[in-house]
């Protein structure tokens, strides 16, 4: 490995850890700098996203932005599809979280943490993003 390589692979490990990335895991997968810079690029995405549903939650346009509400979850959910790949695990919705972290979610956190894995996730019915009242 080339000495700018070297710098170049420092500099993505530190904003690894900087976004919270777990670089332990990133050297046992043998990740590739493209795949880290893709996992950093999509993990500064859902924040860009939990922003906008913030502003948007904070804001009195609830109701006429549930269109846009609902393109941010599915973006959400394609972002952890391609998150599983470039990790390089199967890629399986059994194993997403961030669908029930977003701030429109209201589904309990906790509960479906502990449900990872399995298909047996709970979903309020008060959710504007999962939800009956979607």
């Amino acid at each position: 490995m080339s000495c700018r390589q070297q710098n170049e692979l420092a500099l993505l490990f530190g904003k690894a850890k900087s976004t919270g990335l777990n670089t332990k895991l990133m050297m046992e997968q043998n990740l590739s700098t493209d795949e880290i810079k893709n996992i950093i690029r999509l993990h500064e995405e859902i924040q860009l996203i939990f922003n906008k549903e913030k502003e948007i939650l904070e804001s009195e346009e609830i109701e006429f932005k549930k269109d846009q509400l609902k393109e941010m979850d599915k973006r959400i959910k394609e972002i952890e599809f391609e998150l599983q790949k470039n990790w390089h695990f199967d890629q399986d919705e059994n194993y997403h979280s961030w669908w029930f972290r977003q701030p429109a979610c209201s589904c309990p956190i906790l509960d479906n943490f502990e449900r990872l894995g399995t298909s047996g996730f709970i979903i309020s019915q008060e959710c504007i993003l999962h939800g009956r009242k979607k």
